[in-house]
């Protein structure tokens, strides 16, 4: 779990608890994931940039994500730009990692969608990849509260989103053994939980 600052330096600003779920990216793995994709507002796909196979699997991750069928692509293949439209329509906000930038021999312009991240380092703040982290972060948050806005009993009472079920929690009660009187809806919703799922992709 993780807090984010949602919507950072405008009037809305608020701190949310995010929830990160690491899904293995092997074969072996793929029936189990599924379980963890139910519920999920957001997926991080994380591919090996040297490896060209790696690459081709995002077509497959994003099949298990939406169910639309994909041809494996590449991006030296012309149909990695059809690619790029599926994972902007996909019906939960996807950000596509790509790892060990340094050991790629020919470095050249990388599209906006993908992010290249120096595990080494900290991603300072203000820069274009803390920035983009902190936008995908908040289309899932909105992602969440388009989704339970639809619900016009969802503010009826403080309540815990869980990654993969419709169940929900009130929040634990004081030392008195009460609910805390002066609770609003709106204080205990600002730290719901938003999952969203990281899948590292099988090298």
């Amino acid at each position: 779990m993780a807090w984010h600052d949602y919507r950072a330096g405008t009037p809305e600003q608020r701190s949310e608890l995010l929830e990160l779920w690491d899904v293995g990216g092997m074969v072996a793995h793929r029936q189990a994931a599924q379980v963890f994709f139910e519920g999920a507002v957001g997926a991080i796909l994380v591919h090996d940039l040297t490896n060209r196979r790696s690459e081709e699997n995002l077509a497959t991750w994003l099949t298990m994500l939406d169910g639309k069928p994909r041809a494996p692509t590449s991006s030296k293949d012309p149909a990695a730009v059809a690619l790029k439209v599926d994972i902007e329509s996909c019906n939960i906000p996807v950000l596509i990692v790509g790892t060990k930038a340094d050991l790629v021999p020919h470095k050249g312009p990388v599209s906006y969608d993908r992010l290249h991240i120096d595990s080494l380092k900290t991603i300072i703040r203000g820069s274009a990849n803390s920035i983009t982290l902190a936008r995908f972060f908040d289309s899932c948050l909105d992602r969440t509260r388009r989704t339970t806005s639809l619900n016009s009993s969802f503010f009826a009472k403080p309540r815990t989103i869980t990654p993969n079920t419709s169940m929900v929690s009130s929040p634990p009660p004081t030392s008195s053994g009460t609910t805390p009187s002066g609770a609003s809806s709106a204080n205990v919703t600002n730290r719901t939980m938003s999952p969203f799922t990281t899948i590292p992709m099988g090298s």
